[in-house]
C-alpha cells in the first residue's frame, strides 16, 4: 500500500492477496504488519462516536475493557495485535470485502486525502508506546463517562484519531490526537466535579 494512499485500498488489497476464497481476520493482520494497532483502534473509537452506537448501554464499556487489553500489548512493546486463534480464523467471503470496498472508497479517499506518511518522529515505536498508554487511559474514561449522555464521543474521537495516525504513519495526526486527548480528560474531569 502506498504511503500516501494508506486506506483507499486497504480492502481490494486483502481480497486480491488472501488465500483461498474468503479473507479472515488473520489475513488482516497479516496485510497490516506492524500497523494493527491502528485499524483496531480506528474502529473502537468509530463504534463510540457514531450515534446511536456510542448511547448503547454497556457498549462503552466493553469497548472501554477490550481497548485496555489491546492498548496494553502495544505499550508493552508489541508490534502485532495478538487475538485468540478463533478470532484469527474468523472470515467472509472475498466477494463481501470487495463489495464493502465499493461502499467504502469515497469515504476512505476523503480521509485519505487529509492524511499521510509525515512527522514520522511523532509515530514511532516509542511514541506509540506513549500512545498506546494515552488509548488506555482513554479506554478507561469511556466506563464513567458512559452515565453522562454523549460524553464518550470526545474520548471516542481521539481514540479514533490515534488509530487512524498508527495506520497511515501521520505523526501530524498522531499529535492532534494527544491534543485532543487532553480535551477528552478535561471533559472526565468537568463531568464529574461539576
Amino acid at each position: 500500500m502506498a504511503n500516501n494512499h494508506p486506506l483507499q485500498n486497504v480492502l481490494k488489497t486483502a481480497a486480491d492477496e488472501a488465500p483461498g476464497d474468503k479473507v479472515s481476520f488473520g489475513d488482516l493482520l497479516d496485510l497490516w504488519e506492524d500497523r494493527t494497532f491502528g485499524p483496531i483502534f480506528t474502529i473502537l473509537g468509530l463504534l463510540i462516536v457514531l450515534p446511536p452506537l456510542g448511547a448503547i448501554p454497556g457498549l462503552p464499556l466493553v469497548i472501554g475493557m477490550v481497548l485496555v487489553l489491546f492498548a496494553f500489548q502495544m505499550m508493552v512493546g508489541s508490534t502485532h495485535v495478538w487475538v485468540p486463534e478463533t478470532v484469527e480464523k474468523l472470515s467472509v467471503s472475498k466477494k463481501k470485502v470487495r463489495k464493502a470496498d465499493e461502499k467504502a472508497k469515497g469515504v476512505l479517499q476523503e480521509i485519505d486525502s487529509w492524511v499521510t506518511h509525515r512527522l514520522s518522529w511523532a509515530i514511532s515505536q516509542p511514541a506509540r508506546q506513549i500512545a498506546a498508554g494515552v488509548v488506555m487511559m482513554l479506554g478507561l474514561t469511556l466506563i464513567p463517562l458512559e452515565m453522562v449522555p454523549f460524553a464518550v464521543a470526545v474520548p471516542g474521537l481521539a481514540i479514533t484519531m490515534i488509530g487512524l495516525a498508527i495506520f497511515a504513519r501521520d505523526g501530524l495526526l498522531m499529535l492532534l490526537a494527544l491534543g485532543l486527548s487532553l480535551a477528552a480528560f478535561g471533559v472526565v474531569g468537568v463531568a464529574f466535579l461539576a
